[in-house]
């Protein structure tokens, strides 16, 4: 390869590196507190969990529902989701969230399968039909704490967080870890047998959802989470969008093919932005343009 091939193809490929550099980056600072650091009042989007003692930043969507459960008003978590989407949309998805992370190393691992903008759509509906259930369970169990007569005994080893029933996040990043802190995992097969119910349907659930990564990249995100599905239905008014632009546009398809949430991009040709409920601003799509048809601005 020649010098100026080697330099166009680092320069085309620089968004990449800062996205991966970042996330890695934003991962070791959220599991700061295994360096030494203590816990910031900072709360994000993002999907990581509570109970992990080395989590020195708070995922605001378990925040919420934790603090609904005690009976507490989550107006930082609310305001947290409610800033950064109207701000970035769900860049967060992109750039910080550490399952977002896992995503996307599982997703190399495997072959992409491109889904229709149908059933893409469909899958946020999915997720945020999700997400309304469990915020109609929250404020259910909010109301019944306040007034007296608590119904979390309706919801067992849930009743904290009713979202961890499908949340492989806190399974991953708190459950096998405080299990493997505390050498708790089982010695023998007999004990593999005797394990609480809730435990098995986490381990199972977490495998079923890192196989369909291998399939379909990002699958947790366009399907499951349900921070994800809030923050795609309050992204349609994002301040930070991206444009496309129609005169520069030769239509090769390029963009749709890199974009690991599927987005369908040249549909949005004649409005000239970019928005659509799975948009994760990976700016993949920006960066592999042939004719710089794709740019990220300010509304």
């Amino acid at each position: 390869m020649s010098t100026a091939a080697s330099k166009k193809t680092a320069k085309r490929y620089y968004i990449t590196f800062a996205r991966k550099l970042t996330q890695v980056l934003s991962f070791i600072i959220i599991f700061g507190g295994a360096l030494g650091y203590s816990a910031t009042f900072l709360v994000l989007p993002i999907r990581v969990g509570l109970s992990n003692p080395y989590v020195i930043i708070s995922d605001a969507w378990m925040l919420m529902e934790i603090m609904l459960g005690m009976a507490i008003v989550p107006l930082v978590a609310i305001a947290s989701i409610a800033l950064f989407t109207l701000i970035l949309g769900r860049a967060t998805c992109g750039w910080v969230c550490p399952f977002g992370l896992i995503n996307d190393i599982v997703g190399a691992l495997g072959k992409k399968k491109r889904l229709s903008p149908q059933t893409v759509i469909s899958l946020w509906k999915f997720a945020l039909f999700l997400a309304g259930l469990f915020i109609f369970i929250d404020i259910s169990i909010y109301y019944n704490e306040v007034a007296g007569s608590s119904i979390k005994n309706y919801f067992g080893a849930f009743s904290g967080a009713p979202s961890t029933f499908l949340d492989p996040v806190t399974t991953m990043f708190s459950l096998m870890f405080w299990m493997s802190y505390h050498d708790k995992w089982p010695s023998d097969l007999n004990e593999w047998f005797n394990l609480p119910a809730e435990l098995y349907w986490r381990l199972f659930l977490l495998a079923i959802i890192i196989v369909a990564i291998l399939f379909i990249p990002r699958f947790y995100c366009k399907a499951l989470c349900p921070l994800g599905a809030i923050m795609g239905l309050g992204s349609e008014f994002a301040l930070l969008t991206l444009y496309v632009s129609k005169g520069r546009c030769d239509e090769c398809k390029i963009c749709e093919r890199v974009c690991p949430m599927d987005v369908p991009i040249l549909n949005f040709l004649d409005s000239g932005e970019i928005r659509h409920p799975q948009c994760i601003l990976c700016l993949k799509c920006m960066e592999v343009c042939p004719t710089k048809a794709i740019s990220l601005k300010l509304r």
